[in-house]
């Protein structure tokens, strides 16, 4: 494919592509690359935050070009806009996730990470950067690295959590270094050369339950943090974090979440949330 050096790449026996650079460490360790697949499929969260996803990508990507998911993990937002039509292909550090993503019927899939000798200059249209950026120590070095790297007039959609004040161990056992506010993280990519086209926080109805579960009961120790949960315990907590509720309650957040949807499309942002999702668009100056 015309994104990646192909001097650089392998395909093994299961059709993922191997890169020749050093392995990459992630937070990410097999067993979490599976408990996640295993829920994803079931996951409200990974679901809703799917469907907003794509209804933006249909106003601004283009069906006939490639979409390239960075630090896609399992694929599972680039296999459900597969099937909505769009072409997509994974770059992604963990061979386990790719093995997923590959099962999920992604054609390109890229067991690695973009570096300036893995993936050619100006190649990617259009590219998915989904909960990455806060795994990233030197973020700047990254941003401009991948601004190299998107076509002229090319597109990125990213999503961040949001605002410091939801910083929990959660954030710590993930790899973040840190959550982010909407003007500095637009600040930040203006400086990488970034025109931005779309800002807005999104899973509003998250904020709360987070500040309140997540931060305030683990620091008065109702609790445990998350380094100092059992794997019983944390499995319980992840199912009960991702895993899809009752009919009610599933009910209950399917009309919040088209309430924030349709704020989203009519006055193009939501005013505070646990995430942010940005739409970039490459413009050079001359």
């Amino acid at each position: 494919m015309d994104f990646f050096n192909s001097e650089k790449w392998e395909m093994d026996k299961t059709g993922v592509y191997l890169s020749s650079e050093k392995k990459v460490e992630t937070a990410f360790t097999d067993k979490a690359q599976d408990d996640l697949w295993g829920l994803e499929d079931e996951s409200w969260w990974f679901q809703y935050r799917a469907r907003m996803i794509l209804d933006l990508v249909s106003m601004y990507f283009d069906p006939a070009k490639l979409i390239v998911d960075v630090g896609g993990g399992n694929g599972y937002t680039s296999s459900v806009a597969a099937k909505m039509g769009y072409r997509t292909g994974l770059i992604e550090p963990s061979i386990k996730a790719c093995h997923h993503a590959k099962q999920r019927g992604i054609d390109i899939v890229c067991c690695g990470t973009v570096a300036n000798d893995t993936v050619n200059d100006e190649s990617i249209d259009q590219l998915f950067l989904l909960d990455v950026l806060e795994h990233i120590e030197d973020e700047k070095l990254f941003l401009k690295l991948l601004h190299k790297k998107i076509a002229r007039g090319g597109y990125c959609l990213m999503t961040v959590p949001a605002f410091m004040c939801l910083w929990s161990s959660e954030d710590t056992a993930a790899g973040h270094f840190r959550r982010y506010r909407i003007k500095s993280l637009c600040r930040l990519l203006e400086d990488c050369g970034f025109h931005i086209c779309y800002q807005s926080y999104f899973m509003g109805f998250l904020f709360v339950p987070i500040l309140f579960i997540r931060v305030l009961f683990e620091r008065i120790g109702v609790i445990k943090a998350q380094d100092k949960r059992t794997n019983e315990e944390h499995d319980k907590i992840m199912q009960s974090q991702f895993k899809v509720r009752s009919d009610f309650v599933n009910a209950v957040l399917e009309v919040i979440e088209r309430i924030e949807q349709k704020l989203m499309r009519k006055s193009g942002r939501v005013p505070f949330g646990s995430s942010i999702v940005i739409i970039t668009k490459r413009i050079d100056h001359s």
